[in-house]
């Protein structure tokens, strides 16, 4: 309760969640904004360390060069000021911004668990998922990333899912201090059977989904260096011969 002579805290504003989740990209990932040109200048990651391992056997990994690129895209979103002062209450606009983010962030995690699943051989996804969540996600959350995504923020009109049942549905985020109940679309319970239109949609943290990336961005980082036959392997199914250009 405020009196005459206290006001109102205001609202938490979307300025912080995104500025934390920068720091964390770019310090985890080794990115840095080049202002003159809007990119990121990423020599110093390990994306650059297994290319340059790649050049030195005369080989050039043209999917490491576009992965680092297409990363851009999620590092132009979270450098965009103009939703900073949004609060909760703006909840059609933010959803739409981490809909933007989780479209470009589901083909990075796709990526990592296809080139896996290409390197080490396994016979399906969901077994390159298992692989790479080993110790550092939880048992197949990156199948209940992949769901939830699918579901609430692709705009499909298959089977159940946020664009068949859009009933103006409550967008609320953990990121403002929403939490867990129980008629709720969330991360970890995607019953859309059951919904009505007293149903939200939790949206989990901004943080958690960098986190995620670059929790993976690591682990295959550790697989190059420590996994057997991991970086040959590498090489050998995605590198193509590579020449320097001459010199002008």
């Amino acid at each position: 309760m405020t009196t005459a002579n206290q006001p109102a805290t205001p609202a938490p504003t979307f300025g912080p969640i995104r500025e934390k989740a920068l720091e964390r990209w770019n310090t985890e990932l080794v990115r840095t904004r080049m202002p003159d040109l809007d990119s990121d200048d990423y020599t110093g990651s390990s994306l650059c360390n297994w290319q340059n391992e790649c050049l030195d056997n005369g080989k050039h990994l043209s999917v490491i060069c576009s992965l680092g690129d297409w990363m851009d895209n999620v590092s132009d979103l979270l450098y965009d000021k103009r939703y900073d002062e949004k609060t909760a209450e703006d909840d059609i606009v933010l959803f739409r911004f981490y809909t933007k983010c989780l479209l470009f962030i589901s083909e990075i995690l796709e990526d990592f668990v296809t080139l896996n699943k290409a390197v080490t051989g396994v016979a399906r996804k969901a077994l390159s998922s298992r692989h790479l969540e080993s110790g550092i996600l939880g048992d197949k959350e990156l199948t209940h990333i992949s769901e939830f995504i699918n579901s609430v923020c692709k705009h499909k009109l298959e089977n159940n899912n946020l664009h068949v049942h859009n009933h103006h549905l409550k967008y609320e985020f953990v990121d403002f201090g929403a939490i867990n109940e129980n008629n709720q679309i969330r991360l970890d319970q995607q019953n859309w059977a059951a919904m009505n239109q007293d149903t939200s949609i939790l949206m989990p943290s901004l943080l958690y989904f960098i986190n995620v990336v670059c929790r993976l961005y690591h682990q295959l980082d550790h697989f190059i260096k420590n996994e057997p036959g991991y970086k040959d392997n590498l090489i050998a199914r995605y590198a193509d011969d590579w020449k320097a250009k001459e010199e002008a």
